[in-house]
Protein backbone atom coordinates (compact mmCIF):
# COMPACT_ATOMS: atom_id res chain seq x y z
CA UNK A 1 0.00 0.00 0.00
CA UNK A 2 2.83 2.43 1.14
CA UNK A 3 4.65 1.48 -1.98
CA UNK A 4 1.16 2.29 -4.50
CA UNK A 5 0.55 5.37 -2.60
CA UNK A 6 4.16 6.77 -3.60
CA UNK A 7 3.86 6.16 -6.74
CA UNK A 8 0.93 7.70 -7.50
CA UNK A 9 2.08 10.94 -5.80
CA UNK A 10 5.00 11.38 -7.96
CA UNK A 11 7.49 12.56 -5.16
CA UNK A 12 9.50 10.64 -2.79
CA UNK A 13 9.06 12.52 0.57
CA UNK A 14 7.90 10.48 3.29
CA UNK A 15 7.44 13.15 6.08
CA UNK A 16 4.66 16.10 5.57
CA UNK A 17 4.47 18.71 7.70
CA UNK A 18 1.95 21.26 7.61
CA UNK A 19 1.78 24.71 9.61
CA UNK A 20 -1.41 26.67 9.71
CA UNK A 21 -4.11 27.57 11.65
CA UNK A 22 -6.70 24.82 12.08
CA UNK A 23 -5.78 22.71 9.78
CA UNK A 24 -7.63 19.94 10.52
CA UNK A 25 -9.08 19.76 7.20
CA UNK A 26 -5.88 19.38 5.72
CA UNK A 27 -4.50 16.54 7.72
CA UNK A 28 -7.73 14.86 6.70
CA UNK A 29 -6.83 15.36 3.16
CA UNK A 30 -3.16 14.19 3.39
CA UNK A 31 -3.66 11.10 5.94
CA UNK A 32 -4.75 8.60 2.80
CA UNK A 33 -1.40 9.37 1.76
CA UNK A 34 0.07 7.04 3.65
CA UNK A 35 2.48 9.22 4.66
CA UNK A 36 3.90 10.38 7.96
CA UNK A 37 1.90 13.58 8.46
CA UNK A 38 2.83 16.51 11.23
CA UNK A 39 0.73 18.98 12.52
CA UNK A 40 1.78 22.19 13.89
CA UNK A 41 -1.04 24.12 14.20
CA UNK A 42 -2.09 26.80 16.32
CA UNK A 43 -5.96 25.41 17.88
CA UNK A 44 -4.52 21.77 17.94
CA UNK A 45 -7.92 19.87 17.90
CA UNK A 46 -8.73 16.68 18.90
CA UNK A 47 -9.61 15.32 15.45
CA UNK A 48 -6.25 16.18 13.74
CA UNK A 49 -4.93 13.18 11.77
CA UNK A 50 -1.16 12.64 12.50
CA UNK A 51 0.96 13.94 14.66
CA UNK A 52 0.41 17.18 16.59
CA UNK A 53 2.47 19.97 17.93
CA UNK A 54 0.91 23.30 19.26
CA UNK A 55 1.91 26.47 17.65
CA UNK A 56 1.91 28.88 20.35
CA UNK A 57 1.18 31.60 17.92
CA UNK A 58 -2.29 32.66 17.81
CA UNK A 59 -3.03 33.00 13.99
CA UNK A 60 -0.79 29.82 13.13
CA UNK A 61 2.17 32.25 11.76
CA UNK A 62 5.47 30.71 11.26
CA UNK A 63 7.52 31.92 13.82
CA UNK A 64 10.88 30.49 16.06
CA UNK A 65 8.96 28.15 18.32
CA UNK A 66 7.93 26.76 14.66
CA UNK A 67 11.51 26.64 13.85
CA UNK A 68 12.26 24.93 17.27
CA UNK A 69 9.89 22.55 16.85
CA UNK A 70 11.19 20.93 13.38
CA UNK A 71 14.61 21.13 14.26
CA UNK A 72 13.59 18.76 17.22
CA UNK A 73 11.94 16.39 14.94
CA UNK A 74 15.58 15.54 13.53
CA UNK A 75 13.96 14.58 10.11
CA UNK A 76 15.66 13.77 7.11
CA UNK A 77 15.69 16.64 4.44
CA UNK A 78 15.81 14.74 1.73
CA UNK A 79 12.67 13.37 2.58
CA UNK A 80 10.41 16.02 3.96
CA UNK A 81 8.19 18.37 3.19
CA UNK A 82 6.74 21.72 4.41
CA UNK A 83 3.77 22.97 3.80
CA UNK A 84 3.36 26.88 5.51
CA UNK A 85 -0.71 27.43 5.50
CA UNK A 86 -1.14 30.23 7.34
CA UNK A 87 1.61 32.78 6.77
CA UNK A 88 4.87 34.37 8.34
CA UNK A 89 5.92 36.12 11.70
CA UNK A 90 7.42 39.41 10.40
CA UNK A 91 10.64 39.63 12.76
CA UNK A 92 12.69 37.76 10.28
CA UNK A 93 13.09 36.01 7.01
CA UNK A 94 11.85 32.17 7.69
CA UNK A 95 12.33 30.74 4.08
CA UNK A 96 15.70 30.19 4.68
CA UNK A 97 15.24 28.37 8.20
CA UNK A 98 12.42 26.10 6.65
CA UNK A 99 15.15 25.25 3.81
CA UNK A 100 17.00 23.44 5.85
CA UNK A 101 14.99 20.69 6.97
CA UNK A 102 12.59 19.71 3.58
CA UNK A 103 11.48 21.00 0.68
CA UNK A 104 9.19 24.39 1.47
CA UNK A 105 6.11 23.64 -0.89
CA UNK A 106 4.29 26.86 -0.84
CA UNK A 107 4.61 30.55 -1.65
CA UNK A 108 7.46 32.13 -0.50
CA UNK A 109 7.26 34.54 2.26
CA UNK A 110 8.38 37.80 0.34
CA UNK A 111 5.36 36.71 -2.20
CA UNK A 112 3.07 36.70 1.27
CA UNK A 113 3.95 40.26 1.98
CA UNK A 114 4.11 41.27 -1.68
CA UNK A 115 0.70 40.73 -2.30
CA UNK A 116 -0.85 41.75 0.86
CA UNK A 117 -2.60 45.01 1.08
CA UNK A 118 -0.39 48.19 0.00
CA UNK A 119 -1.35 51.44 -1.58
CA UNK A 120 1.10 50.35 -4.40
CA UNK A 121 -0.44 46.84 -4.99
CA UNK A 122 -3.59 48.46 -5.36
CA UNK A 123 -3.07 51.52 -7.48
CA UNK A 124 -1.32 48.76 -9.95
CA UNK A 125 -4.56 46.67 -9.58
CA UNK A 126 -6.64 49.35 -10.71
CA UNK A 127 -4.25 50.39 -13.73
CA UNK A 128 -4.89 46.90 -15.03
CA UNK A 129 -8.48 47.58 -15.33
CA UNK A 130 -9.22 45.82 -12.06
CA UNK A 131 -12.10 47.37 -9.22
CA UNK A 132 -11.06 47.84 -5.82
CA UNK A 133 -12.41 49.58 -2.47
CA UNK A 134 -11.02 53.20 -2.19
CA UNK A 135 -8.82 53.81 0.68
CA UNK A 136 -9.02 57.40 2.50
CA UNK A 137 -6.91 59.33 4.43
CA UNK A 138 -8.20 60.56 8.05
CA UNK A 139 -8.50 64.28 6.38
CA UNK A 140 -10.49 63.74 3.83
CA UNK A 141 -13.20 61.10 5.08
CA UNK A 142 -16.87 61.37 3.45
CA UNK A 143 -20.05 59.86 5.14
CA UNK A 144 -20.11 56.63 3.37
CA UNK A 145 -19.55 53.40 5.17
CA UNK A 146 -15.97 53.06 5.98
CA UNK A 147 -14.05 50.08 7.30
CA UNK A 148 -10.59 49.52 9.41
CA UNK A 149 -8.71 46.96 8.21
CA UNK A 150 -5.30 45.17 9.36
CA UNK A 151 -2.48 44.71 6.99
CA UNK A 152 -1.13 42.23 8.60
CA UNK A 153 -4.05 39.85 8.84
CA UNK A 154 -6.75 37.62 6.58
CA UNK A 155 -10.26 36.09 7.27
CA UNK A 156 -11.20 39.40 8.39
CA UNK A 157 -9.58 39.38 11.65
CA UNK A 158 -9.39 42.99 12.93
CA UNK A 159 -11.57 44.27 10.75
CA UNK A 160 -13.89 47.25 12.44
CA UNK A 161 -16.53 49.45 11.12
CA UNK A 162 -14.90 52.66 10.99
CA UNK A 163 -16.04 55.60 13.51
CA UNK A 164 -15.16 59.32 14.05
CA UNK A 165 -11.87 59.66 15.46
CA UNK A 166 -10.31 56.38 15.58
CA UNK A 167 -6.56 56.38 16.47
CA UNK A 168 -4.99 54.17 13.94
CA UNK A 169 -2.23 51.25 14.33
CA UNK A 170 0.68 51.51 12.33
CA UNK A 171 -0.55 48.33 10.52
CA UNK A 172 -3.92 49.68 10.49
CA UNK A 173 -5.81 51.64 6.76
CA UNK A 174 -9.43 52.56 6.17
CA UNK A 175 -10.87 51.29 3.14
CA UNK A 176 -14.39 51.69 1.43
CA UNK A 177 -17.41 49.49 2.96
CA UNK A 178 -18.45 47.53 -1.11
CA UNK A 179 -22.00 46.62 -0.84
CA UNK A 180 -22.28 43.59 -2.27
CA UNK A 181 -22.08 39.63 -1.88
CA UNK A 182 -18.67 38.35 -0.99
CA UNK A 183 -17.27 35.17 -2.69
CA UNK A 184 -13.74 33.68 -3.32
CA UNK A 185 -12.13 31.95 -5.68
CA UNK A 186 -9.55 28.93 -5.77
CA UNK A 187 -7.27 28.39 -8.42
CA UNK A 188 -4.24 26.48 -8.91
CA UNK A 189 -0.73 27.54 -10.75
CA UNK A 190 2.69 26.20 -11.15
CA UNK A 191 5.93 27.39 -11.82
CA UNK A 192 5.54 27.72 -15.90
CA UNK A 193 2.53 30.18 -15.07
CA UNK A 194 0.22 27.51 -15.71
CA UNK A 195 -3.17 27.93 -13.47
CA UNK A 196 -6.44 26.38 -13.45
CA UNK A 197 -9.62 27.30 -11.90
CA UNK A 198 -10.91 24.87 -9.13
CA UNK A 199 -13.97 26.73 -7.60
CA UNK A 200 -15.67 29.70 -6.69
CA UNK A 201 -17.10 29.95 -2.82
CA UNK A 202 -19.78 32.34 -0.84
CA UNK A 203 -18.39 33.49 1.90
CA UNK A 204 -20.21 33.85 5.12
CA UNK A 205 -18.70 36.12 7.99
CA UNK A 206 -20.19 37.00 11.38
CA UNK A 207 -19.53 39.71 14.65
CA UNK A 208 -17.16 38.15 17.11
CA UNK A 209 -15.45 39.65 20.00
CA UNK A 210 -12.43 39.94 18.11
CA UNK A 211 -14.01 41.26 14.65
CA UNK A 212 -16.70 42.88 12.82
CA UNK A 213 -16.39 40.75 10.01
CA UNK A 214 -15.09 37.13 10.84
CA UNK A 215 -15.08 34.54 7.97
CA UNK A 216 -17.24 31.95 9.37
CA UNK A 217 -17.92 29.97 6.70
CA UNK A 218 -19.07 29.09 2.88
CA UNK A 219 -20.89 27.04 0.68
CA UNK A 220 -18.54 25.48 -3.06
CA UNK A 221 -19.37 25.59 -6.47
CA UNK A 222 -21.55 28.45 -7.11
CA UNK A 223 -21.98 29.22 -10.69
CA UNK A 224 -21.19 32.45 -12.09
CA UNK A 225 -21.81 34.32 -15.92
CA UNK A 226 -19.00 33.87 -18.31
CA UNK A 227 -18.62 37.71 -18.14
CA UNK A 228 -17.92 36.98 -13.97
CA UNK A 229 -15.14 34.29 -14.67
CA UNK A 230 -13.35 36.70 -17.61
CA UNK A 231 -12.97 39.65 -14.62
CA UNK A 232 -11.56 37.16 -12.21
CA UNK A 233 -9.70 35.85 -14.84
CA UNK A 234 -8.73 39.27 -15.39
CA UNK A 235 -7.71 39.84 -11.82
CA UNK A 236 -5.85 35.99 -11.39
CA UNK A 237 -4.06 36.44 -14.73
CA UNK A 238 -2.46 40.03 -13.04
CA UNK A 239 -1.09 37.43 -10.06
CA UNK A 240 0.52 34.95 -11.98
CA UNK A 241 1.92 37.23 -14.00
CA UNK A 242 3.40 39.76 -11.80
CA UNK A 243 4.51 37.25 -9.03
CA UNK A 244 5.51 33.84 -8.55
CA UNK A 245 2.92 32.20 -7.44
CA UNK A 246 2.76 28.45 -7.11
CA UNK A 247 0.14 25.26 -5.30
CA UNK A 248 -3.39 26.09 -4.51
CA UNK A 249 -4.24 30.18 -3.77
CA UNK A 250 -7.52 31.54 -3.22
CA UNK A 251 -8.55 35.63 -3.88
CA UNK A 252 -11.50 37.21 -1.68
CA UNK A 253 -13.98 39.25 -3.98
CA UNK A 254 -17.00 41.22 -3.70
CA UNK A 255 -19.96 41.06 -6.70
CA UNK A 256 -21.62 44.88 -6.39
CA UNK A 257 -24.08 44.46 -9.48
CA UNK A 258 -22.37 43.40 -13.11
CA UNK A 259 -18.82 44.46 -11.43
CA UNK A 260 -16.48 42.47 -9.34
CA UNK A 261 -14.14 44.30 -6.52
CA UNK A 262 -10.81 42.62 -5.30
CA UNK A 263 -11.07 42.31 -1.99
CA UNK A 264 -7.34 40.06 -0.96
CA UNK A 265 -5.31 37.03 -1.99
CA UNK A 266 -4.56 34.36 0.11
CA UNK A 267 -1.33 32.89 -1.64
CA UNK A 268 -1.76 29.69 0.77
CA UNK A 269 -4.03 26.51 0.97
CA UNK A 270 -7.39 28.56 2.51
CA UNK A 271 -10.08 26.72 4.50
CA UNK A 272 -12.59 26.18 2.13
CA UNK A 273 -9.69 24.07 0.30
CA UNK A 274 -11.61 21.16 1.65
CA UNK A 275 -14.52 21.15 -0.20
CA UNK A 276 -12.81 20.11 -3.38
CA UNK A 277 -10.99 17.40 -1.93
CA UNK A 278 -12.95 14.76 -4.33
CA UNK A 279 -12.19 16.65 -7.00
CA UNK A 280 -9.06 15.42 -7.25
CA UNK A 281 -7.57 11.55 -7.29
CA UNK A 282 -5.87 11.99 -4.04
CA UNK A 283 -7.07 15.00 -2.68
CA UNK A 284 -6.21 18.59 -2.66
CA UNK A 285 -2.86 19.03 -0.74
CA UNK A 286 -1.73 16.33 -2.85
CA UNK A 287 -2.42 18.24 -5.89
CA UNK A 288 -1.17 21.45 -4.12
CA UNK A 289 2.28 19.94 -3.65
CA UNK A 290 2.59 17.95 -6.55
CA UNK A 291 2.19 21.34 -8.77
CA UNK A 292 4.91 22.69 -6.67
CA UNK A 293 7.44 19.81 -7.25
CA UNK A 294 6.21 18.61 -10.34
CA UNK A 295 4.83 21.08 -12.21
CA UNK A 296 1.90 19.10 -13.13
CA UNK A 297 -1.31 20.46 -13.36
CA UNK A 298 -4.06 18.03 -11.60
CA UNK A 299 -6.62 16.56 -13.45
CA UNK A 300 -10.24 17.32 -11.93
CA UNK A 301 -11.52 13.84 -11.96
CA UNK A 302 -14.69 14.40 -9.80
CA UNK A 303 -16.08 17.77 -10.37
CA UNK A 304 -19.77 17.57 -9.11
CA UNK A 305 -22.51 19.94 -8.92
CA UNK A 306 -23.09 18.99 -5.33
CA UNK A 307 -22.48 21.97 -2.21
CA UNK A 308 -20.69 21.66 0.43
CA UNK A 309 -21.09 24.09 3.08
CA UNK A 310 -19.59 25.20 6.52
CA UNK A 311 -19.80 27.48 9.09
CA UNK A 312 -17.73 27.96 12.20
CA UNK A 313 -19.80 28.23 16.12
CA UNK A 314 -17.53 31.06 18.12
CA UNK A 315 -18.27 31.38 21.77
CA UNK A 316 -19.62 34.05 23.44
CA UNK A 317 -18.16 33.96 26.61
CA UNK A 318 -15.56 31.92 27.98
CA UNK A 319 -15.90 28.55 29.20
CA UNK A 320 -14.43 25.08 29.72
CA UNK A 321 -15.59 22.69 26.97
CA UNK A 322 -16.29 19.30 28.58
CA UNK A 323 -18.17 18.06 25.65
CA UNK A 324 -18.47 15.25 23.39
CA UNK A 325 -18.57 16.59 19.86
CA UNK A 326 -16.70 13.97 17.79
CA UNK A 327 -19.34 11.54 17.98
CA UNK A 328 -20.55 13.68 15.37
CA UNK A 329 -19.24 13.32 11.60
CA UNK A 330 -20.55 16.42 10.61
CA UNK A 331 -18.35 18.29 13.19
CA UNK A 332 -14.70 19.04 12.63
CA UNK A 333 -12.22 21.25 14.06
CA UNK A 334 -13.41 19.74 17.69
CA UNK A 335 -11.41 20.95 20.84
CA UNK A 336 -9.83 18.45 23.14
CA UNK A 337 -11.98 17.79 26.19
CA UNK A 338 -11.26 20.32 29.16
CA UNK A 339 -9.71 23.49 27.10
CA UNK A 340 -10.96 26.56 27.82
CA UNK A 341 -12.21 28.61 24.97
CA UNK A 342 -12.21 32.77 25.37
CA UNK A 343 -14.79 34.58 24.18
CA UNK A 344 -14.75 35.28 20.12
CA UNK A 345 -13.04 32.22 19.48
CA UNK A 346 -14.34 29.42 17.58
CA UNK A 347 -15.92 26.35 19.29
CA UNK A 348 -16.42 23.50 16.29
CA UNK A 349 -17.42 23.80 12.50
CA UNK A 350 -20.26 21.82 11.40
CA UNK A 351 -20.00 20.92 7.66
CA UNK A 352 -23.04 19.40 5.34
CA UNK A 353 -23.33 18.51 1.63
CA UNK A 354 -25.99 18.74 -0.64
CA UNK A 355 -26.67 18.10 -4.65
CA UNK A 356 -28.84 21.55 -4.12
CA UNK A 357 -27.75 24.77 -2.73
CA UNK A 358 -30.95 25.54 -0.71
CA UNK A 359 -31.00 21.93 1.16
CA UNK A 360 -27.47 22.53 2.09
CA UNK A 361 -28.41 25.71 3.31
CA UNK A 362 -31.36 24.01 5.20
CA UNK A 363 -29.12 20.90 6.44
CA UNK A 364 -26.23 23.28 7.89
CA UNK A 365 -28.89 25.47 9.82
CA UNK A 366 -30.21 22.27 11.45
CA UNK A 367 -26.92 21.15 11.79
CA UNK A 368 -25.69 24.04 13.97
CA UNK A 369 -29.38 24.22 16.16
CA UNK A 370 -28.58 20.82 16.77
CA UNK A 371 -24.70 21.45 17.93
CA UNK A 372 -26.19 24.47 20.31
CA UNK A 373 -28.44 22.27 21.96
CA UNK A 374 -25.68 19.88 23.11
CA UNK A 375 -23.44 22.49 23.79
CA UNK A 376 -26.43 23.60 26.20
CA UNK A 377 -25.92 27.26 28.24
CA UNK A 378 -23.24 27.61 26.00
CA UNK A 379 -23.47 30.91 24.97
CA UNK A 380 -22.69 30.80 21.08
CA UNK A 381 -22.98 33.27 17.89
Amino acid sequence: MMHLSLQESMYHQNNIIIIGNSVVEHSKSLIKLNKRVINIDSFNDDDLKGECYLNKNSFGFVNDDVIEIIKKLNLKKEDTIIIVASGFDTKRDYDENLNKYGYLANNKQDIFAETKYSKILFNQLYKSGIKVPKDYNLEILNKEKKLIKNKDLSGGFGIKDYTKDYILADNEYIQEFITGNVHSILFIVNKKKDYKLIGINKIFNKKTKNTNYCFSGAISNIKLEPPYIELLKNIINFFVNNFDLVGINGIDFVIKGSSIYFLEINPRLTQTCFMYDDYFKLGYVNAHIDSIINGKMPDIVNEENSSYAFETIFAKEDFKYTFDLLKYDFVSNVPKTNCFIEAGDPICTIRVKSYDEKKADKLLSDNISLIKNELNNTEII
